[in-house]
């Protein structure tokens, strides 16, 4: 890991008579000097106080760069490196990226309005087919009594009750029923249609967690970063002010230091604020209270690629992406509708049917006996429309314009996933380029700082360009970590196209997320 160190050493100064211009001078340049080596050891022991007549040469002011952007600068070599800056507590037993995703899928409220629609369909999937094609068994029992009055001129009047009872049972048995089969095709094309907005109601959910989880991800590593750049700062607003008091330097130091620590204050406020906003959309997704990521791990400088090549994924795309399998799944619904319409004009519907009946009833003319009647009844039953006044036109009509409908969405959908398939591919190369231009950024940036500092030492840089050198290497490592995160998105969007977005296929990627 580079390392860039100021070597600088004081010794105790003899005050010179007053009044010596020649003394005075010495003073002046001695003091300088001084004061260029104190900036450079307070940079990580701003908050100690040096001695001037105890403190040895060798003191070092080190800037430790990594791969990733979570480095600290300005700490001193004698104490070891440096491990960045304080951990957000908050994210303490957080949950993995996997887990969140398993948790997501059977919590969310979409996901289970999606499950519950698809249970629906199916229902209903089942009533067709059994309307076309499974028998149907009814029975019914009556039971009366019925009571007569007879009242002839001139005499009484005669009660007569005469109670009876029936059991029947019937079966119909469909034998041809073209329009109830084609019906029962496309009530199961919709079931497969609910199946599909199901899963990629659940891959949505899942890719909107992830990419919440990612953006939580790098804003904690921004925020890390800033935390690190606002200690720097901090030290060396500390250094600015002791050099102007002891004549060394100027107020102008002291107020640009101040401005760019404010700034990264705010910096830091964003970034957290924008955590918190995150949270509460991944707790949303999850249904519960979750803990973010700390940031990425600097130990991982190349990504994992999990995805197939380009060519491979546009065929996988064509049979497993839900969006376009819902559009499939709409084209043969609208198919079997039309078939169904077209089948209600002109083909009959053919029913075998079978009775079995048992009436018993009093006799009229003797009351004292009962008659028994047994009945078997079997038949076929046959219904054939003939004259509907356009009705049946009219839906056949619509049948059509669905068709045609289904089909164009079925053409713009394998437009737009193909496309966005492509444009994903398209990010991915152009982060990966990215990645490796800032890390090539930082290199750069890194030795310009060292040669900005060795000058700043010398006094020929003012201490704005010191400030300013230093910035180019956090926006360098800033910007590492938003490449990185772009990449990561990538192939998140990659994997819900290919229906892969799932614990397991993602777990390879969640080894670069920091979630200690």
């Amino acid at each position: 890991m580079p390392r860039f160190q100021a070597f600088a050493s004081a010794r105790p100064v003899s005050q010179p008579p007053r009044g010596s211009a020649l003394g005075t001078a010495r003073h002046a340049l001695v003091l300088t000097l001084w004061s260029a080596g104190w900036l450079a050891a307070m940079a990580a022991t701003a908050a100690t106080s040096v001695n001037p007549a105890t403190w040895q040469p060798g003191t070092q002011w080190s800037l430790k760069l990594g791969p990733t952007a979570g480095a600290d600068l300005g700490a001193e070599s004698t104490t070891g490196p440096t491990t960045g800056a304080p951990a957000m507590t908050d994210a303490q037993g957080s949950l993995p990226w996997p887990r969140l995703l398993d948790l997501a899928e059977t919590r969310a409220a979409a996901n289970r309005a999606a499950n519950a629609g698809a249970q629906a369909a199916a229902a209903l999937s089942d009533q067709a087919h059994a309307t076309a094609w499974l028998p149907q068994v009814d029975t019914s029992a009556t039971a009366s009594r019925t009571r007569l009055d007879t009242r002839l001129d001139g005499q009484g009047s005669d009660h007569n009750t005469q109670p009876s009872s029936e059991v029947r049972v019937s079966a119909t048995q469909p034998l041809w029923r073209a329009a109830d089969r084609a019906t029962s095709r496309a009530r199961q094309a919709q079931a497969d249609r609910a199946n599909w907005q199901a899963r990629q109601a659940r891959l949505s959910t899942a890719q909107q967690l992830s990419q919440a989880y990612l953006q939580a991800a790098e804003a904690a590593e921004q925020k890390r970063l800033l935390q690190a750049q606002q200690a720097l700062l901090e030290a060396q607003l500390q250094i600015n002010e002791r050099r102007l008091q002891a004549g060394a330097g100027t107020i102008l130091d002291v107020l640009e230091t101040r401005t760019r620590l404010d700034q990264t204050r705010a910096s830091v406020q964003d970034s957290e604020t924008r955590r918190q906003s995150l949270a509460l959309q991944i707790r949303k997704l999850c249904g519960q209270d979750v803990s973010l990521p700390l940031g990425l791990h600097s130990a991982m400088a190349h990504l994992p690629e999990i995805i197939p090549a380009p060519d491979e994924a546009m065929s996988l795309l064509l049979a497993r992406n839900p969006q376009r399998r819902d559009a499939m799944a709409q084209t043969d619904s609208a198919a079997a509708t039309l078939a169904a319409r077209q089948a209600e004009r002109w083909q009959p519907t053919v029913d075998a049917t079978a009775s079995w009946a048992r009436d018993r009833q009093r006799d009229p003319a003797d009351p004292d006996n009962t008659l028994h009647t047994r009945g078997t009844t079997v038949g076929v039953q046959v219904s054939w429309p003939l004259f509907t006044s356009g009705y049946q036109d009219g839906r056949t009509r619509e049948a059509v314009a669905l068709q045609t409908q289904a089909q164009a969405q079925l053409d713009d959908v394998n437009n737009e996933v193909s496309s966005r398939l492509r444009d994903d591919y398209q990010i991915l190369s152009q982060a990966r380029k990215a990645i490796q231009v800032q890390q090539e950024v930082e290199t750069s940036a890194t030795a310009a700082f060292e040669a900005v500092r060795k000058a700043f030492v010398a006094g020929m840089r003012t201490n704005l360009d010191l400030l300013n050198a230093q910035q180019q290497i956090y926006a360098a490592r800033q910007n590492l970590v938003g490449a990185r995160i772009q990449a990561l998105s990538a192939q998140v969007g990659i994997l819900a196209a290919l229906d892969q977005l799932d614990s397991q296929h993602i777990a390879p990627l969640a080894a670069v997320i920091d979630d200690r």
